[in-house]
């Protein structure tokens, strides 16, 4: 077995032929060449953290209280710095499509578009019905009684986790910020009159606060009403999901019980 030393030294080797040939093929292909090469690395990198994202979260077990909270904490702790080393690859991404075609004295070439890299999963589309109807919302009564002894600490979105802290209004206030992130006038759109998105005839969405008994704001001139009990939360947020283009077998909440503290998810598909 290779001492620890020995082990860092065939480390550095291996990066000194690498920035080696980086240096080479500079020299052989030219600059455009190698900013090509580095665009294309950045690209595949990114489809690489999506794979193995959705690997880590099929395998933890979910059968095991302990495994899955051991598993969502280090999905959680992956999730935030793959965020931050997407963000800087897009970034870079869009500085290097700046990059002056005649070399570095003739000024900076910015493109008509600027490339953007989208960080987050774009969604499939549903097959299922739409959330703007006015069908009465009626809650399930034995959820009802489940959700009395749990609360929320965040959930799964097409394979990404996102925590929120363990109170249902604040766990509603991120989900409608991701997805209002996701799907800005989808969402913008449910304030609208004519979508009929309402709860005993009083409007869940609103231009301004006023119309609503506990207003959340979501976005400019945009807000969401937070005075609901969770099992009706949970049919608005069925016809949130469908609203913005997902099936609901595509997103989970992530809950913990007051008592014993064991965690589990709930699937809004059941």
């Amino acid at each position: 077995m290779q001492s620890g030393c020995a082990r860092c030294a065939g480390v550095a080797s291996g990066l000194d032929k690498q920035d080696a040939g980086w240096r080479e093929m500079a020299k052989q292909a030219g600059i455009e060449e190698t900013l090509r090469a580095v665009r294309q690395q950045l690209e595949q990198t990114r489809g690489q953290l999506e794979v193995l994202s959705r690997a880590i979260w099929e395998a933890i077990n979910h059968e095991d209280p302990a495994a899955l909270e051991e598993g969502v904490r280090f999905k959680q702790s992956y999730n935030e710095r793959r965020q931050e080393l997407e963000r800087a690859a897009a970034d870079m991404l869009v500085l290097l499509q700046g990059w002056p075609q005649g070399g570095p004295g003739a000024g900076i070439a910015r493109p008509e578009t600027p490339a953007v890299v989208e960080v987050q999963t774009p969604p499939a589309p549903s097959r299922e019905a739409p959330a703007a109807t006015g069908a009465a919302m009626v809650a399930d009564a034995k959820l009802a009684r489940e959700l009395e002894k749990k609360v929320p600490f965040g959930f799964v979105l097409s394979g990404q986790t996102f925590t929120s802290a363990s109170a249902w209004p604040l766990f509603y206030e991120a989900l409608l910020q991701e997805l209002y992130a996701r799907a800005p006038e989808k969402i913008s759109h449910l304030a609208d009159a004519s979508t009929g998105f309402q709860y005993e005839s009083n409007p869940l969405f609103a231009r301004v606060p006023d119309s609503l008994g506990d207003p959340l704001p979501i976005a400019e001139a945009l807000y969401a009403e937070a005075d609901l009990d969770p099992p009706i939360l949970i049919e608005v947020i069925k016809r949130l999901i469908r609203a913005t283009g997902y099936s609901l077998d595509s997103f989970k909440i992530l809950l913990k019980e007051k008592s014993r503290g064991t965690v589990e998810t709930l699937s809004l598909a059941a």
